[in-house]
C-alpha cells in the first residue's frame, strides 16, 4: 500500500551539497521509506523520523521527495514494495525492523539504506562491520534476545510464582525462529518454562489468544515486533487478555506499561528514529554508509504500572521500583 507524506515546514535548505550538484537544480532528492506497519500505526512510529526531517528544513515537494510504502503488517509484501521504491532511484532508503532491513538490502546493493532499528545480528550481517559498514547498509541495532531476557527477569522478580510464561511472537519474523530456544539460559536461571505462542498480528490475535484461556500459561512476554507490540490494536488486545485472565505481563515495547501492561523495558525508539533522520540527512549531503557507524541504543526505559500490579494482587519489589524511569500509580 502506498502513501505520500507531506511535511509542512516554513524552512528550506539552500542546497543539498554534493547530491544537489549531481542531480541538477530541477531534480529533488528522493527519500524512500519502507514501513512494515499499517499506514495508521506506521505514521505514529515514524512521527519522530518525519519530525526531525522537518526540523532539518525538509519540505516534501519543495526540496525533497518522500516516497512511503506500507506493508500493512504483511511482512511477505516487503520485498515487492522495496523493489518498487528502488525503481525511482532514491538518494536513500529508510526502513526499520529485521524484515524491512532484509527486504531493502535484497532490492539494492548500491542505494544507501538506513535501518533504524533492527536486531544486532541483522545489522552485523547486512553492514558487515558495525564500526565501518562495508556494504550499503547502516543504521541502528538492538540486542533482541538480551532485551527479552531482561524483560523475563523483571517479570519473574515481580511475580516469582510464575511457572509457564507464554512468549508471544510472529513466526514469519526470522529473528524469532529459534525462540524460545535462544532464551534457554534465561529460562534455566528463572526456573520457568517458556511456551512459544505464535501470532501474525491483527489477522489472528483473537484466535491465538483463545487457545490460552485454560491456564496453559500464567504469564506473558510480548516481544517488540511491528505486527504485534508495534500494532496499537494488537497491543491493546494482549493487555486486555492479560487483565481478563489475571496474567502478569511484560514487553520490550516501550509504551506497553503505559498502555496498561504490568511492565515494560524498552529502547527509546524516538531517539533512534530522530538519529535515523539525521543519518539520511547526512547521506543526502554526500556521506557514504561506510562513514556512518551502526549505533547501539544507550537509553532504555523501565516503566511499571502499579495500577495493574494492584489489580493482579502483586507487590512490586522496591529494588525494581528504584530502577524505574516511570511509575504509573
Amino acid at each position: 500500500m502506498r502513501r505520500r507524506v507531506f511535511l509542512v515546514c516554513g524552512l528550506c535548505l539552500a542546497s543539498f551539497g554534493p547530491y544537489a550538484r549531481a542531480q541538477g537544480a530541477g531534480d529533488l532528492p528522493r527519500v524512500a521509506i519502507l514501513s512494515p506497519d499499517s499506514a495508521t500505526a506506521g505514521s505514529d512510529r515514524l512521527a519522530a523520523f518525519l519530525g526531525t526531517l522537518r526540523e532539518l528544513g525538509y519540505v516534501d515537494g519543495r526540496n525533497i521527495r518522500l516516497d512511503m510504502h506500507f506493508a500493512e503488517n504483511r511482512l511477505d509484501r516487503l520485498p515487492a514494495l522495496a523493489a518498487e521504491l528502488v525503481k525511482a532511484r532514491p538518494a536513500a532508503i529508510y526502513t526499520y525492523t529485521t524484515a524491512g532491513a532484509f527486504a531493502a538490502a535484497g532490492a539494492t546493493t548500491s542505494i544507501p539504506i538506513v535501518v533504524g532499528p533492527a536486531s544486532e545480528q541483522t545489522m552485523e550481517q547486512l553492514a558487515g562491520n558495525l564500526a565501518k559498514p562495508v556494504a550499503n547498509v547502516t543504521g541502528f541495532a538492538v540486542g533482541v534476545e538480551s532485551q527479552e531476557e531482561k524483560c523475563l527477569d523483571l517479570l519473574k522478580q515481580a511475580a516469582p510464582d510464575l511457572s509457564r510464561i507464554g512468549v508471544l511472537l510472529n513466526p514469519d519474523n526470522r529473528i524469532w525462529h529459534d525462540t524460545p530456544i535462544g532464551l534457554k539460559v534465561a529460562t534455566e536461571q528463572l526456573g520457568s518454562v517458556l511456551i512459544r505462542v505464535e501470532s501474525r498480528g491483527a489477522v489472528d490475535i483473537d484466535r491465538t489468544l483463545s487457545h490460552y484461556t485454560n491456564g496453559t500459561v500464567d504469564g506473558l512476554l510480548l516481544v517488540d515486533d511491528s505486527t504485534l507490540a508495534g500494532d496499537s490494536s494488537v497491543r491493546a488486545r494482549v493487555i486486555e487478555f492479560a487483565r481478563e485472565h489475571h496474567l502478569p505481563s511484560v514487553s520490550s515495547y516501550s509504551t506497553y506499561a503505559r498502555d496498561g501492561g504490568l511492565l515494560s523495558l524498552g529502547t527509546d525508539m524516538g531517539s533512534i528514529f530522530r538519529s535515523a533522520a539525521e543519518y539520511v540527512h547526512r547521506i543526502i549531503h554526500g556521506a557514504r554508509p561506510s562513514e556512518l557507524p551502526v549505533q547501539r541504543p544507550t537509553k532504555f526505559e523501565l516503566v511499571i504500572n502499579l495500577k495493574t500490579a494492584k489489580a493482579l494482587g502483586l507487590t512490586i519489589p522496591p529494588s525494581i521500583l528504584a530502577r524505574a524511569d516511570e511509575v504509573i500509580e
